[in-house]
């Protein structure tokens, strides 16, 4: 089963927030390529600019939709924690020794957060689920890094109903 790492409200915020850029993005396209064209600047020059943006644009825009649209998944095996292209990690169900809510409001400041083999995904601190395991799991963070954890803390959509059907 799968359970949304955002609610509805949080999600369309994201979706806003990209469409948001994309239209500033393309009203100041228009706005410079227009005043490039009146003064007869070097066009080359500016293309090149344009396409630095537009691929910034597109970098950033990407990873608010990986994070609109990541979830955590419960297989047969497995819970698979995802946060969108910040990281993820792969937990066997035999390697949890505990499931609890998690009521504290001292977690790190928003994103993925790595801290004394604690792994804290979450940028809201609500509905948050802290798991503790038997022995050290390996995160997988920006694609490149690894870190072994033996506490994970996460926020998830409908906290009761996932540790119920965790349990």
């Amino acid at each position: 089963m799968k359970y949304k790492t955002f609610t509805k409200k949080e999600r369309v915020l994201l979706y806003l927030l990209i469409l948001l850029i994309y239209t500033v993005l393309l009203v100041s396209f228009f706005n410079a390529f227009i005043d490039v064209n009146e003064k007869r600047i070097h066009v080359f020059d500016t293309l090149l600019e344009w396409f630095l943006y537009v691929f910034l644009v597109m970098v950033f825009s990407g990873f608010l939709l990986s994070l609109a649209n990541s979830f955590h998944e419960l297989n047969e095996d497995r819970l698979i924690l995802r946060f969108g292209i910040l990281g993820f990690m792969h937990i066997r169900y035999s390697d949890i020794s505990a499931i609890s809510e998690y009521n504290e409001k001292d977690i790190p400041f928003g994103g993925m957060r790595i801290l004394k083999n604690t792994c804290y995904m979450a940028f809201a601190k609500r509905s948050l689920v802290k798991i503790e395991l038997k022995k050290k799991v390996r995160v997988y963070y920006l694609f490149f890094f690894k870190r072994w954890v033996d506490t994970a803390i996460f926020s998830v959509d409908k906290r009761e109903e996932f540790i119920k059907e965790l349990n």
